[in-house]
């Protein structure tokens, strides 16, 4: 009995240490650089909203400074001529003192002489007919003493004039006053709300900024997440190129039978995407969409991308599965491993065992693809080379 549960925890223990040597193998795979990359592009999405948000409220931060300088620029206007209105009832009312009192003292002196016309004026009549010499002489001295105190009334009336249009200019100035005042109270409310508004918005500036710099920081991180696991993925890849199979040369099964036009050759081509030029690293089969896909040899799925949906042709890449789509890696020993991309779908699963022409997958356009097709890679010890030689092309 005893021997029998030796056996079986010795059995525990070599499937434990099997299943943690085949988790740390797969420990980083191209599902999880792809999900970085992801998460890197989710952030650069963030990160240009914020900095469009962030662009737009600079542009309404501009726009209010100018209305508050224009704002202010008319308040300083209002002040000005509040300044210059006070001082013009300032003066009017000097003026208008000087005129009461000129009045007041011209009037007194008429009123003098009136008093003393109409108290002593037969006397003063007699007075001026005995002094005089003749007729014509009393006429005139009579008609002369009546003119003075009629210039005594015009010269009152011209005073009581010019003094009610002091007290008119001055009433139209202090009403031109209180309107500068309620002009100037308008314009310094314009002002406060104005303010408050760039207020706001320099706050929301400062949180878009803060912002900002958080997400640049987090896809710092994820950019050196992203790179550790690139790293740690061509490790893995080429530790995995040695297992999983049992090749050791000769021709591959053909992986899409009956298609064998190549659409695009191995190495340098113009991009049919981004235009100029680049490095093609496999070759292009022109199938049909939903023809299957044959796994070129036995071995191991060392990678899987199954997240892209847009399985159509575009004129301009959708960035899923580094433009691969959704994609396929078997890895068959002795350094080999083949890559199987723009599937349409996919039959197996990371670390799935496959057989030489199993399907494991159809033809499709996702990824970086214009129409439908199978790209189809072959890695050498890590490097890719030239697919064609091993399919018999």
């Amino acid at each position: 009995m005893k021997a029998k549960i030796k056996l079986v925890l010795s059995v525990l223990l070599v499937a434990i240490l099997i299943f943690s040597t085949i988790y740390s193998t797969y420990a980083v795979t191209q599902q999880d650089i792809q999900d970085t990359k992801d998460e890197i592009n989710e952030i650069e999405k963030e990160l240009k909203e914020v900095q469009n948000n962030l662009s737009e409220e600079m542009k309404q931060l501009d726009s209010l400074d100018g209305d508050i300088a224009e704002v202010q620029y008319n308040l300083d206007v209002v002040q000005k001529n509040l300044k210059e209105l006070e001082k013009e009832i300032s003066e009017l009312e000097k003026e208008l003192e000087l005129k009461k009192a000129e009045y007041d003292k011209k009037h007194n002196l008429a009123c003098e002489r009136v008093v003393r016309q109409y108290k002593y004026g037969k006397k003063t009549i007699l007075d001026v007919f005995l002094n005089s010499t003749s007729l014509t002489d009393f006429l005139s001295s009579y008609y002369t003493l009546n003119e003075i105190l009629e210039l005594d009334e015009q010269l009152l009336d011209e005073l009581e004039k010019e003094k009610e249009k002091i007290e008119s200019d001055k009433i139209t100035l202090e009403d031109k006053k209180k309107k500068a005042e309620e002009e100037k109270i308008q314009v310094q409310k314009q002002k406060t709300t104005l303010t408050n508004k760039r207020n706001e918005r320099q706050n929301i500036v400062s949180k878009l900024n803060a912002e900002d710099a958080a997400l640049q920081k987090e896809k710092e991180a994820k950019s050196a997440e992203l790179a550790r696991q690139e790293e740690e993925w061509r490790r893995l890849a080429q530790q995995n190129s040695n297992t999983g199979g049992s090749y050791s040369g000769g021709s591959l099964e053909f992986p899409c039978p009956g298609y064998t036009r190549v659409s695009s050759y191995f190495g340098s081509r113009g991009s049919p995407l981004a235009g100029g030029s680049s490095y093609h690293k496999g070759i292009d089969l022109a199938a049909p969409k939903g023809k299957a896909i044959l796994a070129s040899e036995a071995g191991t799925v060392i990678a899987v991308y199954t997240g892209c949906s847009h399985n159509y042709g575009k004129s301009r890449s959708c960035g899923c599965g580094s433009g691969f789509g959704n994609y396929i890696m078997v890895s068959h020993g002795g350094g080999l491993v083949t890559v199987y991309a723009h599937c349409s779908t996919i039959n197996v699963g990371l670390g799935s065992k496959v057989a030489r022409g199993s399907i494991i997958a159809t033809v499709g356009s996702t990824g970086a693809s214009t129409g439908y097709h199978l790209h189809y890679g072959v890695l050498k010890n890590g490097t890719y080379v030239n697919p064609a030689p091993y399919i018999g092309l």
